[in-house]
Protein backbone atom coordinates (compact mmCIF):
# COMPACT_ATOMS: atom_id res chain seq x y z
CA UNK A 1 0.00 0.00 0.00
CA UNK A 2 1.91 2.84 -1.33
CA UNK A 3 1.87 5.85 0.73
CA UNK A 4 -0.08 4.57 3.86
CA UNK A 5 1.09 5.28 7.23
CA UNK A 6 0.25 3.04 9.96
CA UNK A 7 -0.19 4.41 13.67
CA UNK A 8 1.61 1.33 14.78
CA UNK A 9 3.96 -1.43 13.43
CA UNK A 10 5.14 -4.06 15.73
CA UNK A 11 8.16 -6.13 15.06
CA UNK A 12 7.69 -10.14 15.90
CA UNK A 13 4.90 -12.04 16.66
CA UNK A 14 5.90 -13.60 19.96
CA UNK A 15 3.83 -12.92 22.93
CA UNK A 16 5.99 -9.41 23.28
CA UNK A 17 4.40 -8.38 19.76
CA UNK A 18 1.21 -10.13 20.28
CA UNK A 19 0.53 -9.03 23.99
CA UNK A 20 0.88 -5.55 22.20
CA UNK A 21 -1.10 -5.99 19.51
CA UNK A 22 -3.96 -6.90 21.65
CA UNK A 23 -3.60 -4.27 24.09
CA UNK A 24 -3.14 -1.89 20.88
CA UNK A 25 -6.67 -3.09 19.66
CA UNK A 26 -7.98 -2.48 23.02
CA UNK A 27 -7.46 1.10 23.31
CA UNK A 28 -8.47 1.61 19.81
CA UNK A 29 -5.13 2.06 17.79
CA UNK A 30 -6.84 2.41 14.43
CA UNK A 31 -3.76 0.99 12.27
CA UNK A 32 -1.26 -1.94 13.38
CA UNK A 33 0.44 -4.43 11.87
CA UNK A 34 2.37 -7.07 13.09
CA UNK A 35 5.53 -7.81 10.93
CA UNK A 36 7.06 -11.28 11.94
CA UNK A 37 10.17 -13.02 9.94
CA UNK A 38 9.21 -16.45 10.58
CA UNK A 39 6.36 -18.44 8.62
CA UNK A 40 4.79 -18.78 12.02
CA UNK A 41 3.58 -16.94 15.40
CA UNK A 42 4.80 -17.23 18.75
CA UNK A 43 8.36 -16.59 18.69
CA UNK A 44 10.33 -18.35 21.59
CA UNK A 45 6.78 -20.20 22.32
CA UNK A 46 6.23 -23.14 19.95
CA UNK A 47 4.48 -26.59 20.13
CA UNK A 48 4.68 -29.85 18.49
CA UNK A 49 2.48 -32.89 17.79
CA UNK A 50 3.52 -36.09 19.88
CA UNK A 51 1.84 -38.47 17.98
CA UNK A 52 0.76 -40.37 20.96
CA UNK A 53 -2.41 -43.10 20.93
CA UNK A 54 -3.92 -40.81 23.81
CA UNK A 55 -7.50 -42.61 25.31
CA UNK A 56 -10.71 -39.84 24.13
CA UNK A 57 -10.42 -38.40 28.03
CA UNK A 58 -6.92 -37.84 27.81
CA UNK A 59 -6.59 -34.35 30.20
CA UNK A 60 -4.29 -32.81 27.37
CA UNK A 61 -3.63 -33.08 23.56
CA UNK A 62 -0.69 -34.85 22.57
CA UNK A 63 1.75 -31.68 21.90
CA UNK A 64 4.34 -30.28 23.54
CA UNK A 65 5.77 -27.05 23.97
CA UNK A 66 9.60 -26.56 22.89
CA UNK A 67 10.19 -23.21 23.88
CA UNK A 68 8.39 -21.66 26.67
CA UNK A 69 6.76 -24.30 28.74
CA UNK A 70 5.74 -22.92 32.66
CA UNK A 71 3.46 -20.52 33.98
CA UNK A 72 5.85 -19.22 36.79
CA UNK A 73 3.82 -18.84 39.56
CA UNK A 74 -0.02 -19.32 38.80
CA UNK A 75 -1.49 -16.84 41.05
CA UNK A 76 -1.97 -16.44 45.16
CA UNK A 77 -4.91 -14.46 47.13
CA UNK A 78 -2.29 -11.77 47.41
CA UNK A 79 -1.24 -10.93 43.80
CA UNK A 80 -4.24 -12.47 41.93
CA UNK A 81 -3.64 -14.80 39.06
CA UNK A 82 -0.94 -14.62 36.91
CA UNK A 83 -1.43 -12.78 33.30
CA UNK A 84 -1.08 -15.96 31.90
CA UNK A 85 -3.84 -17.98 33.75
CA UNK A 86 -6.26 -14.74 33.13
CA UNK A 87 -5.38 -14.78 29.27
CA UNK A 88 -6.21 -18.45 29.32
CA UNK A 89 -9.17 -18.53 30.51
CA UNK A 90 -9.89 -15.39 28.57
CA UNK A 91 -8.95 -17.59 25.78
CA UNK A 92 -11.02 -20.57 26.94
CA UNK A 93 -7.82 -22.62 27.37
CA UNK A 94 -7.54 -24.52 30.73
CA UNK A 95 -4.02 -24.49 33.14
CA UNK A 96 -2.79 -27.06 35.39
CA UNK A 97 -0.89 -26.24 38.41
CA UNK A 98 1.97 -28.30 39.46
CA UNK A 99 4.21 -29.72 42.24
CA UNK A 100 7.92 -29.35 42.64
CA UNK A 101 8.51 -33.03 43.94
CA UNK A 102 12.01 -34.61 43.00
CA UNK A 103 14.13 -37.62 43.02
CA UNK A 104 17.82 -38.39 42.45
CA UNK A 105 19.38 -41.56 41.07
CA UNK A 106 22.86 -42.31 41.07
CA UNK A 107 25.28 -43.22 38.03
CA UNK A 108 24.71 -46.58 38.97
CA UNK A 109 20.69 -46.54 38.27
CA UNK A 110 20.13 -46.73 42.20
CA UNK A 111 18.21 -44.09 43.91
CA UNK A 112 20.61 -41.70 45.83
CA UNK A 113 20.72 -42.59 50.11
CA UNK A 114 18.96 -40.56 52.26
CA UNK A 115 22.33 -39.17 53.03
CA UNK A 116 22.94 -37.56 49.16
CA UNK A 117 19.58 -35.86 49.32
CA UNK A 118 20.55 -34.53 52.76
CA UNK A 119 23.71 -33.51 51.83
CA UNK A 120 22.04 -31.73 48.75
CA UNK A 121 19.39 -29.73 50.86
CA UNK A 122 21.52 -28.47 53.38
CA UNK A 123 24.68 -27.46 51.29
CA UNK A 124 21.26 -25.43 49.32
CA UNK A 125 19.71 -24.08 52.45
CA UNK A 126 23.34 -22.99 53.79
CA UNK A 127 24.11 -21.39 50.52
CA UNK A 128 20.82 -19.69 50.92
CA UNK A 129 21.72 -18.46 54.20
CA UNK A 130 25.32 -17.06 53.45
CA UNK A 131 23.68 -15.45 50.09
CA UNK A 132 21.08 -13.93 52.02
CA UNK A 133 22.48 -12.69 55.32
CA UNK A 134 26.51 -12.47 54.56
CA UNK A 135 27.08 -11.85 50.90
CA UNK A 136 24.29 -10.03 50.28
CA UNK A 137 24.97 -7.57 53.52
CA UNK A 138 29.29 -7.29 52.95
CA UNK A 139 29.75 -4.22 51.62
CA UNK A 140 31.86 -5.87 49.26
CA UNK A 141 29.45 -7.22 47.01
CA UNK A 142 29.21 -5.59 43.72
CA UNK A 143 27.79 -6.16 40.40
CA UNK A 144 30.84 -7.32 38.96
CA UNK A 145 30.27 -10.47 41.08
CA UNK A 146 29.67 -13.61 39.72
CA UNK A 147 27.68 -15.95 41.24
CA UNK A 148 30.79 -18.45 41.11
CA UNK A 149 32.17 -15.49 43.19
CA UNK A 150 29.58 -16.10 45.93
CA UNK A 151 30.27 -20.02 45.22
CA UNK A 152 33.60 -19.49 46.29
CA UNK A 153 33.94 -16.90 49.15
CA UNK A 154 30.64 -19.58 50.46
CA UNK A 155 33.28 -22.22 50.12
CA UNK A 156 35.92 -20.23 51.96
CA UNK A 157 33.57 -19.02 54.44
CA UNK A 158 32.58 -22.83 55.61
CA UNK A 159 34.64 -24.30 58.98
CA UNK A 160 35.31 -27.18 59.07
CA UNK A 161 36.25 -27.33 55.14
CA UNK A 162 33.75 -28.69 53.33
CA UNK A 163 34.20 -32.23 52.49
CA UNK A 164 34.37 -34.19 48.86
CA UNK A 165 30.77 -35.34 48.95
CA UNK A 166 29.71 -31.62 50.55
CA UNK A 167 31.50 -30.04 47.88
CA UNK A 168 29.50 -32.43 44.97
CA UNK A 169 26.08 -31.58 46.57
CA UNK A 170 26.96 -27.84 46.17
CA UNK A 171 27.50 -28.32 42.60
CA UNK A 172 24.49 -30.35 41.97
CA UNK A 173 22.19 -27.75 43.74
CA UNK A 174 23.93 -25.11 41.46
CA UNK A 175 23.30 -26.77 38.70
CA UNK A 176 19.92 -27.35 39.28
CA UNK A 177 18.78 -24.25 40.90
CA UNK A 178 20.96 -21.88 39.11
CA UNK A 179 22.08 -23.08 35.50
CA UNK A 180 19.23 -24.91 34.44
CA UNK A 181 16.68 -22.06 35.92
CA UNK A 182 18.85 -18.91 34.73
CA UNK A 183 19.87 -20.20 31.88
CA UNK A 184 23.67 -20.09 32.18
CA UNK A 185 27.15 -20.80 33.49
CA UNK A 186 27.62 -19.53 37.02
CA UNK A 187 30.88 -17.72 35.93
CA UNK A 188 28.35 -15.60 34.24
CA UNK A 189 25.39 -15.15 36.27
CA UNK A 190 25.13 -12.19 38.48
CA UNK A 191 25.80 -12.45 41.57
CA UNK A 192 23.43 -10.06 43.03
CA UNK A 193 20.46 -10.40 40.62
CA UNK A 194 20.38 -13.81 39.89
CA UNK A 195 18.17 -14.77 42.94
CA UNK A 196 15.39 -11.99 41.70
CA UNK A 197 12.18 -13.77 42.10
CA UNK A 198 10.80 -13.94 38.65
CA UNK A 199 7.59 -15.79 39.44
CA UNK A 200 4.42 -14.31 39.99
CA UNK A 201 3.01 -16.18 43.48
CA UNK A 202 2.11 -19.19 43.93
CA UNK A 203 2.40 -22.83 42.50
CA UNK A 204 3.50 -23.26 38.67
CA UNK A 205 1.27 -24.53 36.61
CA UNK A 206 1.01 -25.81 32.32
CA UNK A 207 -0.89 -24.29 29.88
CA UNK A 208 -3.59 -26.95 29.40
CA UNK A 209 -3.53 -27.02 25.55
CA UNK A 210 0.36 -25.36 25.07
CA UNK A 211 2.25 -22.05 24.59
CA UNK A 212 1.35 -22.80 20.84
CA UNK A 213 -2.22 -22.68 20.92
CA UNK A 214 -2.30 -19.84 22.92
CA UNK A 215 -0.60 -17.71 20.99
CA UNK A 216 -2.32 -19.25 18.02
CA UNK A 217 -6.00 -18.37 19.84
CA UNK A 218 -4.35 -14.75 21.01
CA UNK A 219 -3.38 -13.99 17.37
CA UNK A 220 -6.61 -15.02 16.24
CA UNK A 221 -8.49 -12.93 18.55
CA UNK A 222 -6.40 -9.85 17.42
CA UNK A 223 -6.49 -9.85 13.98
CA UNK A 224 -10.30 -11.35 13.53
CA UNK A 225 -12.98 -8.82 12.02
CA UNK A 226 -15.36 -7.17 14.34
CA UNK A 227 -18.78 -9.95 14.38
CA UNK A 228 -16.80 -13.25 13.87
CA UNK A 229 -16.36 -15.91 16.30
CA UNK A 230 -12.93 -15.08 16.69
CA UNK A 231 -13.71 -11.75 17.97
CA UNK A 232 -16.05 -12.86 20.29
CA UNK A 233 -13.84 -13.95 22.22
CA UNK A 234 -11.84 -10.80 22.07
CA UNK A 235 -13.82 -9.38 23.89
CA UNK A 236 -13.59 -5.68 25.98
CA UNK A 237 -10.95 -7.01 28.34
CA UNK A 238 -9.44 -9.33 25.74
CA UNK A 239 -8.70 -6.55 22.77
CA UNK A 240 -11.19 -6.64 20.84
CA UNK A 241 -12.25 -3.29 21.53
CA UNK A 242 -10.53 -1.79 18.23
CA UNK A 243 -9.91 -2.27 14.35
CA UNK A 244 -8.11 -5.78 13.95
CA UNK A 245 -4.71 -6.14 13.48
CA UNK A 246 -3.16 -6.81 10.10
CA UNK A 247 -0.20 -9.69 10.59
CA UNK A 248 2.15 -10.87 7.97
CA UNK A 249 4.16 -13.51 8.54
CA UNK A 250 7.56 -14.31 6.84
CA UNK A 251 8.49 -10.53 6.96
CA UNK A 252 11.70 -10.00 7.99
CA UNK A 253 12.37 -6.46 8.86
CA UNK A 254 16.68 -5.43 8.06
CA UNK A 255 16.22 -2.38 8.72
CA UNK A 256 14.59 0.67 10.79
CA UNK A 257 15.41 3.70 10.18
CA UNK A 258 14.35 6.30 12.48
CA UNK A 259 16.17 9.62 11.62
CA UNK A 260 18.33 11.63 14.21
CA UNK A 261 19.31 9.62 16.67
CA UNK A 262 17.18 10.16 19.96
CA UNK A 263 15.61 13.32 18.04
CA UNK A 264 11.80 13.89 19.11
CA UNK A 265 10.05 13.25 14.78
CA UNK A 266 13.39 13.93 13.39
CA UNK A 267 12.95 13.16 9.90
CA UNK A 268 13.42 9.57 8.85
CA UNK A 269 16.66 8.95 6.20
CA UNK A 270 13.34 8.87 3.45
CA UNK A 271 13.12 12.52 3.89
CA UNK A 272 9.41 11.92 5.79
CA UNK A 273 9.23 13.78 8.83
CA UNK A 274 7.93 12.36 12.29
CA UNK A 275 7.63 8.94 10.72
CA UNK A 276 9.49 5.45 10.72
CA UNK A 277 10.21 3.15 7.39
CA UNK A 278 11.08 -0.41 7.93
CA UNK A 279 12.32 -2.51 4.92
CA UNK A 280 12.76 -6.11 4.78
CA UNK A 281 12.13 -8.91 2.80
CA UNK A 282 9.60 -11.57 2.53
CA UNK A 283 11.12 -14.83 3.15
CA UNK A 284 9.04 -16.88 1.04
CA UNK A 285 9.11 -16.88 -2.78
CA UNK A 286 11.79 -14.46 -4.08
CA UNK A 287 12.61 -12.83 -1.30
CA UNK A 288 10.68 -9.64 -3.02
CA UNK A 289 11.91 -6.43 -0.70
CA UNK A 290 9.53 -4.51 1.39
CA UNK A 291 8.95 -0.80 2.54
CA UNK A 292 6.65 -0.13 5.19
CA UNK A 293 5.70 3.77 7.38
CA UNK A 294 5.04 4.14 10.77
CA UNK A 295 3.68 6.57 13.47
CA UNK A 296 5.10 4.40 16.30
CA UNK A 297 7.37 0.74 16.07
CA UNK A 298 7.45 -1.14 18.72
CA UNK A 299 10.04 -4.03 18.17
CA UNK A 300 9.91 -7.08 20.43
CA UNK A 301 13.16 -8.77 18.78
CA UNK A 302 15.09 -11.09 21.20
CA UNK A 303 17.80 -9.65 22.81
CA UNK A 304 20.50 -12.40 21.58
CA UNK A 305 19.01 -11.41 17.73
CA UNK A 306 19.81 -7.59 18.74
CA UNK A 307 22.80 -8.44 20.05
CA UNK A 308 24.27 -10.32 17.25
CA UNK A 309 22.76 -8.06 14.86
CA UNK A 310 24.77 -5.10 16.43
CA UNK A 311 27.93 -6.97 17.26
CA UNK A 312 30.92 -5.10 15.96
CA UNK A 313 32.17 -8.44 14.49
CA UNK A 314 28.76 -9.20 12.78
CA UNK A 315 27.65 -8.47 9.07
CA UNK A 316 25.10 -5.94 8.58
CA UNK A 317 21.45 -7.81 7.31
CA UNK A 318 21.22 -7.77 3.67
CA UNK A 319 19.88 -3.76 3.47
CA UNK A 320 22.57 -2.58 5.57
CA UNK A 321 22.52 -1.74 9.57
CA UNK A 322 19.59 -2.88 11.48
CA UNK A 323 18.60 1.03 12.53
CA UNK A 324 19.49 3.82 10.54
CA UNK A 325 21.42 5.78 12.14
CA UNK A 326 22.76 3.19 14.39
CA UNK A 327 21.67 3.65 18.11
CA UNK A 328 23.67 5.26 20.36
CA UNK A 329 26.63 4.16 21.22
CA UNK A 330 26.42 3.90 25.04
CA UNK A 331 22.72 2.10 24.10
CA UNK A 332 24.44 -0.73 22.24
CA UNK A 333 26.66 -1.22 24.98
CA UNK A 334 24.43 -1.36 27.80
CA UNK A 335 22.61 -3.60 25.05
CA UNK A 336 25.81 -5.77 24.82
CA UNK A 337 26.66 -6.29 28.46
CA UNK A 338 23.34 -8.20 29.16
CA UNK A 339 22.87 -12.05 29.12
CA UNK A 340 21.36 -14.45 26.45
CA UNK A 341 21.22 -17.63 27.99
CA UNK A 342 21.02 -21.28 26.29
CA UNK A 343 18.84 -23.65 27.83
CA UNK A 344 18.06 -27.07 25.55
CA UNK A 345 15.63 -29.87 25.69
CA UNK A 346 15.54 -33.19 24.47
CA UNK A 347 12.12 -34.55 24.59
CA UNK A 348 11.57 -38.17 24.62
CA UNK A 349 7.56 -39.75 24.08
CA UNK A 350 6.63 -43.07 24.34
CA UNK A 351 3.30 -45.02 23.64
CA UNK A 352 1.45 -45.00 26.51
CA UNK A 353 1.64 -48.85 26.92
CA UNK A 354 5.85 -48.39 26.59
CA UNK A 355 5.66 -46.14 29.97
CA UNK A 356 8.80 -48.32 31.30
CA UNK A 357 9.06 -45.56 34.39
CA UNK A 358 6.06 -45.94 35.61
CA UNK A 359 6.97 -47.63 39.01
CA UNK A 360 10.71 -46.05 38.88
CA UNK A 361 10.01 -42.34 38.71
CA UNK A 362 7.35 -40.69 40.32
CA UNK A 363 8.05 -37.16 40.71
CA UNK A 364 7.43 -34.51 37.98
CA UNK A 365 11.56 -33.59 38.60
CA UNK A 366 13.86 -36.20 38.46
CA UNK A 367 17.69 -36.17 38.40
CA UNK A 368 20.31 -38.99 36.95
CA UNK A 369 23.25 -38.27 38.14
CA UNK A 370 26.24 -39.23 35.71
CA UNK A 371 29.97 -39.53 35.60
CA UNK A 372 30.61 -36.31 33.66
CA UNK A 373 32.95 -33.87 35.72
CA UNK A 374 29.92 -31.08 35.13
CA UNK A 375 26.76 -31.43 37.18
CA UNK A 376 23.61 -31.63 35.46
CA UNK A 377 24.98 -32.75 31.75
CA UNK A 378 22.19 -34.74 30.31
CA UNK A 379 21.41 -35.85 33.98
CA UNK A 380 18.32 -33.24 34.53
CA UNK A 381 14.42 -34.90 33.22
CA UNK A 382 11.24 -33.59 33.60
CA UNK A 383 8.28 -35.99 34.16
CA UNK A 384 4.76 -35.08 32.30
CA UNK A 385 3.46 -37.94 33.51
CA UNK A 386 3.50 -37.12 37.06
CA UNK A 387 1.78 -34.13 36.68
CA UNK A 388 -1.96 -33.37 35.21
CA UNK A 389 -0.93 -33.72 31.97
CA UNK A 390 -0.02 -37.69 32.73
CA UNK A 391 2.02 -37.68 29.19
CA UNK A 392 4.12 -40.25 28.73
CA UNK A 393 7.26 -38.15 28.34
CA UNK A 394 10.43 -36.98 29.59
CA UNK A 395 11.99 -33.83 29.04
CA UNK A 396 15.92 -33.50 29.43
CA UNK A 397 17.62 -30.13 30.33
CA UNK A 398 20.64 -28.98 29.91
CA UNK A 399 21.83 -25.39 30.12
CA UNK A 400 24.79 -22.87 29.64
CA UNK A 401 28.11 -24.28 28.22
CA UNK A 402 27.09 -27.60 27.83
CA UNK A 403 23.54 -26.81 25.85
CA UNK A 404 25.95 -24.69 23.50
CA UNK A 405 27.97 -28.08 22.87
CA UNK A 406 25.14 -29.66 21.68
CA UNK A 407 25.86 -27.75 18.20
CA UNK A 408 28.54 -30.22 17.43
CA UNK A 409 26.08 -32.86 18.04
CA UNK A 410 23.51 -34.71 15.25
CA UNK A 411 19.76 -34.75 16.94
CA UNK A 412 20.51 -38.71 16.83
CA UNK A 413 24.02 -38.24 18.77
CA UNK A 414 21.69 -36.03 21.37
CA UNK A 415 19.19 -38.31 21.95
CA UNK A 416 21.09 -41.41 22.71
CA UNK A 417 22.92 -39.32 24.95
CA UNK A 418 20.10 -38.12 27.03
CA UNK A 419 18.70 -41.88 27.15
CA UNK A 420 21.75 -43.58 28.03
CA UNK A 421 21.35 -42.36 31.78
CA UNK A 422 17.70 -43.25 31.92
CA UNK A 423 18.20 -46.87 30.77
CA UNK A 424 20.19 -47.62 33.46
CA UNK A 425 16.92 -47.22 35.60
CA UNK A 426 15.81 -50.27 34.67
CA UNK A 427 17.21 -53.74 35.74
CA UNK A 428 20.10 -55.38 34.19
CA UNK A 429 17.80 -57.85 33.00
CA UNK A 430 15.90 -55.82 31.10
CA UNK A 431 18.21 -52.93 30.12
CA UNK A 432 18.49 -54.90 26.78
CA UNK A 433 14.99 -54.62 25.63
CA UNK A 434 14.83 -50.85 26.55
CA UNK A 435 11.60 -49.71 24.69
CA UNK A 436 13.05 -46.96 22.27
CA UNK A 437 10.48 -43.24 22.27
CA UNK A 438 8.27 -43.19 19.32
CA UNK A 439 8.87 -39.43 19.19
CA UNK A 440 11.77 -37.07 19.76
CA UNK A 441 12.83 -33.48 19.26
CA UNK A 442 15.87 -32.08 19.69
CA UNK A 443 15.63 -28.02 20.66
CA UNK A 444 18.49 -25.38 18.77
CA UNK A 445 17.52 -22.61 20.40
CA UNK A 446 20.90 -21.29 20.75
CA UNK A 447 21.51 -21.32 16.98
CA UNK A 448 17.89 -20.49 16.29
CA UNK A 449 18.61 -17.46 13.77
CA UNK A 450 15.56 -15.56 14.95
CA UNK A 451 16.65 -16.28 18.77
CA UNK A 452 20.38 -16.52 19.21
CA UNK A 453 19.24 -18.07 22.81
CA UNK A 454 16.37 -19.14 25.08
CA UNK A 455 15.94 -16.14 27.33
CA UNK A 456 17.91 -13.52 29.13
CA UNK A 457 19.65 -13.41 32.18
CA UNK A 458 20.84 -11.49 35.06
CA UNK A 459 24.89 -10.59 34.14
CA UNK A 460 27.56 -10.50 36.05
CA UNK A 461 28.52 -6.53 35.17
CA UNK A 462 25.05 -5.62 34.67
CA UNK A 463 22.10 -4.11 36.70
CA UNK A 464 19.13 -2.28 36.46
CA UNK A 465 20.52 0.71 35.22
CA UNK A 466 22.19 -0.97 32.35
CA UNK A 467 18.73 -2.54 31.18
CA UNK A 468 16.75 0.60 31.09
CA UNK A 469 19.76 1.97 29.03
CA UNK A 470 19.89 -0.55 26.74
CA UNK A 471 16.07 -0.95 26.41
CA UNK A 472 15.53 3.18 25.70
CA UNK A 473 13.30 4.45 23.13
CA UNK A 474 14.45 6.31 20.80
CA UNK A 475 13.57 8.59 17.88
CA UNK A 476 11.74 11.22 20.74
CA UNK A 477 9.76 7.79 22.02
CA UNK A 478 8.93 6.58 18.23
CA UNK A 479 10.63 3.49 18.48
CA UNK A 480 10.36 1.23 21.42
CA UNK A 481 11.58 -2.13 22.59
CA UNK A 482 9.27 -4.97 24.24
CA UNK A 483 9.92 -8.21 25.25
CA UNK A 484 10.62 -10.63 28.25
CA UNK A 485 14.40 -9.18 28.46
CA UNK A 486 13.16 -5.45 28.89
CA UNK A 487 10.64 -6.22 31.65
CA UNK A 488 12.48 -5.41 34.89
CA UNK A 489 10.18 -7.09 37.23
CA UNK A 490 9.80 -10.51 35.49
CA UNK A 491 12.77 -11.19 32.94
CA UNK A 492 12.68 -14.47 31.87
CA UNK A 493 8.95 -15.47 31.69
CA UNK A 494 6.29 -15.02 29.22
CA UNK A 495 4.20 -12.97 31.18
CA UNK A 496 7.35 -10.43 31.47
CA UNK A 497 7.49 -10.48 27.75
CA UNK A 498 3.38 -10.35 27.56
CA UNK A 499 3.70 -7.71 29.89
CA UNK A 500 5.99 -5.47 27.96
CA UNK A 501 3.80 -5.67 25.31
CA UNK A 502 0.74 -4.23 27.19
CA UNK A 503 3.49 -1.38 28.44
CA UNK A 504 4.87 -0.48 25.16
CA UNK A 505 1.49 -0.79 23.27
CA UNK A 506 -0.05 1.59 26.44
CA UNK A 507 2.58 4.42 25.83
CA UNK A 508 2.02 4.54 21.94
CA UNK A 509 -1.86 4.72 22.68
CA UNK A 510 -1.09 7.86 25.03
CA UNK A 511 1.15 9.65 22.47
CA UNK A 512 -1.03 8.98 20.05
Amino acid sequence: MAGRVFDLVIVGAGFAGLGAAHEARKRGIKSVLVLEARDRIGGRTVSAPLDLSLPANAPVPGVIDLGAAWIHGAGSKARGPNPMVTLAKSLGHPTFNVTEGDMSFGPNGQEDSDAWYNAVEDMGDRFNTYYTDVYLESSSASKRDSMATVRDRFIAAQKPALTATQRAALAQFLATEYVLDYGDDVELLSGLLTDEDRAWGGPDALPGRSYGAMAAALAAAVTAAPGSAAAAAASSNNGGGGAPVELRLGHAVTNIAYGAAGGAGGASSSGNSGVVVLSGRNQSGAGAAFSVTAKYVIVTLPLGYLQAQLSPSAPPPPSGPLFSPPLPAAQVAALMALGMGALEKVVLAWQPGDMWWRDIITTPWVTVRNTDTTPGVFSEYYNLAATPAKLPVLICFNGGSPARALAALSDAEVVARALAPLRKLLPASRQAAFPPPTRTYVTRWASDPWARGAYSFERAGADEDTKAAAFRAVAGGRVGFAGEATYGSYPSTVHGAYLSGLREAARVAEAL
